[in-house]
């Protein structure tokens, strides 16, 4: 049966040894990078940026005059959806399922798109608020479209 040596520890020698292993193991967990649950705050603007993309490229003559704008906005959203996009933390999940068509786009009433876009410029501003840098930024420029494109383009 093995039998160690004992150790003669003096509280100085104790309280040092004590230290460094705390010192350690704290210098440790720093390094370590932190892990977020949180899905990324752009991954709802880039949704409703797409939706809005899609549905209102659909604008028919049944929308009247204001074809060309819907339209106009599509393309706008188009691009916040892509600027987005290259800002956003994603994962390449489910990228290699097989996806089922979509329906084709209808475009909503005029009056739900004002709607849509107030409510997606006070998210956008929302996520402005909660984050920093290039992210906030767009997100502060996609939220200023909306309401310019809510309140000034179909007014």
């Amino acid at each position: 049966m093995p039998h160690s040596a004992p150790v003669v520890l003096s509280r100085r020698r104790f309280v040092g040894a004590a230290v460094g292993v705390t010192g350690l193991a704290v210098a440790g967990g720093c390094a370590l990078p932190a892990v977020v649950d949180r899905p990324d705050p752009l991954i709802p603007l880039i949704d409703a940026a797409a939706r809005d993309a899609r549905e209102l490229a659909a604008a028919d003559a049944t929308h009247g005059g204001r074809v060309g704008a819907l339209r106009r906005i599509a393309d706008a959203r188009r691009v916040h959806a892509d600027a987005l996009a290259e800002l956003a933390d994603t994962a390449d999940e489910g990228e290699d399922q097989p996806v089922a068509p979509a329906p084709l786009p209808v475009c909503p009433s005029v009056d739900e798109v004002r709607a849509r876009l107030r409510a997606d410029a006070a998210l956008a501003a929302d996520v402005a608020a909660a984050i920093d840098g290039a992210r906030a930024e767009i997100a502060g420029a996609v939220s200023a479209a909306c309401t310019a494109a809510a309140e000034v383009v179909l007014a």
